[in-house]
This record gives structure tokens, sequence and C-alpha cells, in this order.
């Protein structure tokens, strides 16, 4: 009796451990997937349906601002990813007067700056683009960017 018991308990760590490994990474809804750019990059079919976290510089890999932004995400390790703009391209200027509102910021302020962004990879004219959901510059301790 005892070493059925004990066979039992074998082949069920056994089963469990053999697994843990094939599983597929369960992330709750609405948690966000941490991941390098350089992964994304390799294979962002992969990441199709999920929320991610990434971080690197954005930059304009198009030749001019106004006529032809392409915002993309470049990582530590030479990789990058294309992303959507969450901020307007250009606003008007503000109004003459002592009570000049501040002026919101543009993408063209985050150009080169080093930003966390979250969001949704989504099919774009046959492309997988971060459609960004949220976006937080990062600042180094001295306040200044990590750049």
């Amino acid at each position: 009796m005892m070493s059925k018991i004990t066979s039992l308990a074998a082949i069920c760590l056994a089963l469990s451990v053999a697994s843990c490994c094939h599983q597929k990474t369960v992330v709750p809804a609405g948690t966000s997937l941490k991941v390098e750019i350089e992964v994304i990059a390799k294979d962002p079919a992969k990441f199709s349906d999920r929320l991610l976290e990434t971080e690197g510089v954005l930059k304009n890999a198009g030749g001019n601002y106004f006529t032809d932004l392409r915002l993309v995400l470049t990582g530590n390790k030479g990789g990058e990813i294309e992303v959507t703009a969450w901020a307007p391209l250009e606003v008007p200027p503000p109004r003459p007067g002592p009570n000049r509102p501040r002026r919101p910021k543009v993408m063209s302020d985050f150009l080169d700056r080093r930003m966390r962004l979250t969001g949704r990879l989504e099919d774009q004219g046959g492309k997988l683009i971060l459609r960004v959901e949220k976006a937080e510059e990062i600042i180094d301790r001295e306040g200044t960017d990590e750049k």
C-alpha cells in the first residue's frame, strides 16, 4: 500500500515538473508584459494580442518630421519597433497676452528621449506597430533624461 502511494506521488511530481516549462506564460488581464525591444522586433507576431511595456529611445526614422515622420523606439542592443504618436504633432501658438497658457507637449518634445511605452501591437499596412496607450519619459535622479 505504501509503495503505491509513493509511486503515485512520484508520478504526480514528475508530471507537474515536466509540464511546467511547456505552459504558456499567463499574464493577468490588464497587466502589461515587460519585454525588451529586441525581443519584440525579432518576432512581433508572438506579442500581437498582448499589452506590452518596453523602454528605449524615441527616434524619427523618417527623413523629415513634418513630411516623413516614422516614429521608432530603439533598444540598447540595436533593435527597433515602430510606434504610433500619443501626442499631437503640432499645436497652434498661444494667443498673445499676459496669461499665456503653457503649450502642451508635442511629439517633437519626446524625440531622442528615453521613454517607457505601454501598448498593443496592431497591424497597419501589413506591419505590426505598437499602438501606444501610455507613455512616460524616463528621468534619472538628477532630473535629466538617461540618454
